[in-house]
């Protein structure tokens, strides 16, 4: 065991710690307290020992916390939704002069105005959060992955690490700027379309808005459903290649060193243990942090949309049918952009849980 002990010492303070600390940079009071601490060695090697874990109590907390101060944010959102809508209706109730056609107009302009305005501050901040998770995301999977794939590669998974060193760039570099820089910008796109025939009452712009949604669902999901079956076909296929390639040299030295060929295989199989355990470790830490990075987005982004189908629940009998459906197109873009997000986390922990399992049918 001290052996061991000493052998996993020894890799973890190979590791970059200035690096992984960068990476819990932007975390919170609260999300550092989930994570163990802004020292990533400590929580790694408090992973090790057990000392560290997730408690369930304590994520439902954060998340709670999470949705309650998205609710406080949102509150003036659906006040002016509630105000701009039963002023909107006051006005429409005034009946018998011979302005009141143009009156009516100029009071649904200024609604409208004023919903477009408080829901588009959210929409962008919205926007603004999922580039910014995203490009967290990123830099995770390229300052963790390139350090478990080593540690996989040393205990015999060369194949394996081989095989998944492309798939870092083609996750980042690749679905995860795909995301950024198309998809989220065709949302935006449907957004501004979506107000724009709700407010001219023309249905050419709500139409272009629909297909914006349907192209980026269809792209999104290709994309997806691709690199998830390469990643998991590829995996087990390397996994299999490795296995075979260990077991055999583990065979080698035991049969065929003289003397001391059982201890060195014994041996063999210590130092294989060690490198596993960190790796695991390892993963598990990144999921734990891949957690405290895409829980708030999508919570935040569930509020809103929740919000807006509020709102638009609201606005259409105190306001009128053009509002109320406004809001309920742009409930569904920002839906989708929590759809998006929550498969980009996604795509991330299928990823590291097929890094986590690779090497261990070793043992």
């Amino acid at each position: 065991m001290a052996a061991g002990g000493s052998y996993t010492d020894d890799i973890i303070g190979a590791l970059d710690g200035d690096e992984l600390n960068g990476l819990l940079a932007e975390l919170t009071r609260d999300q550092s307290e989930l994570f163990g601490g802004r020292d990533f060695i400590s929580v790694l090697r408090g992973v090790l020992s057990g000392e560290i874990g997730l408690n369930f109590s304590n994520v439902t907390e954060f998340i709670f916390s999470v949705i309650g101060s998205s609710l406080s944010a949102l509150a003036v959102l659906l006040a002016t939704v509630v105000g701009v809508s039963v002023i909107y209706s006051a006005v429409g109730a005034l009946k018998g002069g011979r302005h009141t056609e143009s009156v009516s107009k100029a009071a649904h302009v200024a609604a409208t105005a004023c919903i477009v305005i408080t829901v588009g501050v959210s929409v962008t901040a919205m926007f603004t959060m999922c580039a910014k998770t995203l490009s967290s995301m990123a830099a995770q999977i390229n300052v963790l992955v390139p350090v478990i794939l080593t540690l996989i590669a040393g205990v015999g998974g060369g194949t394996t690490a081989a095989v998944f060193s492309p798939a870092v760039a083609v996750i980042t570099s690749g679905m995860f700027n795909l995301i950024s820089s198309v998809l989220m910008p065709m949302l935006a796109a449907a957004f501004v379309f979506g107000v724009v025939g709700s407010i001219s009452g023309e249905g050419g712009p709500n139409k272009m808005s629909s297909f914006l949604r349907s192209a980026v669902k269809w792209l999104f999901g290709t994309g997806f459903f691709v690199l998830t079956a390469v990643m998991s076909i590829q995996g087990v296929t390397a996994n299999v290649m490795d296995n075979l390639g260990v077991r055999g040299a583990k065979f080698a030295i035991g049969k065929y060193v003289p003397v001391i060929g059982g201890y060195m295989s014994e041996g063999f199989n210590l130092v294989v243990s060690g490198g596993i355990a960190i790796k695991n470790a390892l993963g598990y830490t990144a999921l734990v942090l891949l957690l405290l990075t895409i829980l708030p987005a999508v919570m935040q982004i569930a509020v809103l949309s929740l919000c807006l189908k509020l709102s638009a629940a609201i606005a259409e009998p105190f306001g009128d049918k053009q509002m109320g459906d406004m809001l309920q197109g742009i409930s569904k873009t920002v839906s989708l952009a929590g759809g998006m997000m929550f498969g980009a986390g996604f795509l991330y922990f299928v990823f590291m849980l097929i890094l986590m399992a690779a090497g261990n049918i070793f043992l």
